[in-house]
């Protein structure tokens, strides 16, 4: 499963895979991407202790029941403006401490 959520500066990617779950932030004017589970505003939004194993990965191995309900819950969340407002300002700041070296051609 994957979908797309456009934002007004970033690009939300949110699937689910064979492995695990992952959400995936493009910032649209740079290209640059990182995979954001880590982010503290999704782990608050998600639920996720901070000192639970999975933190330390960008992309979650988990059973595929809770990848679905993160899934769910992400799409949930950054489908709405205000929150996906919040989430940009979040981005912004961790682009800021220069950690997104990826480009997506």
């Amino acid at each position: 499963m994957k979908t797309v959520i456009r934002g007004q500066n970033y690009n939300f990617c949110v699937v689910v895979d064979r492995i695990g779950f992952y959400i995936k932030a493009l910032d649209l004017t740079s290209s640059r991407f990182s995979f954001i589970n880590n982010l503290n505003a999704i782990l608050s939004e998600l639920d996720i202790d901070i000192d639970d194993a999975k933190v330390s990965e960008s992309q979650w191995l988990v059973t595929r029941s809770e990848a679905i309900l993160f899934f769910r819950q992400a799409k949930k969340f950054l489908s709405t403006k205000s929150s996906r407002d919040y989430f940009e300002r979040k981005l912004d700041e961790d682009r800021g401490c220069g950690e997104w070296e990826n480009i997506q051609n």
